[in-house]
């Protein structure tokens, strides 16, 4: 539990919303939305304890690859969250 952070707790809460929302009302782009902005928060912050040859106990760094992963799911919910809206928008004028 030492590992969890704010953002990585933040992170598995909207992944929850994202799968209990894709369980329940069965819209796709809502559950992506979530499922995406979630998991970008847990892959950007959640660091893993290792022991060196010691015995020391250190905490490993966020790898480069995983950090642009997290800011690729980042920015998809963003650009999702607007294809949400121009939708929600495009079915309000022409209703």
């Amino acid at each position: 539990m030492k590992n969890l952070s704010i953002r990585v707790i933040i992170g598995i809460l909207f992944s929850a919303i994202g799968m209990v929302s894709l369980f329940i009302t069965r819209e796709a782009l809502t559950a992506a939305i979530w499922l995406s902005f979630g998991n970008g928060l847990i892959l950007s912050d959640l660091k893993f304890t290792q022991t060196d040859e010691k015995g020391n106990a250190y905490q490993k760094p966020v790898p480069k690859l995983r950090m642009y992963t997290a800011i690729f799911l980042i920015v998809l919910a963003v650009i999702l969250l607007g294809l949400q809206v121009v939708m929600d928008l495009q079915s309000d004028v022409t209703a």
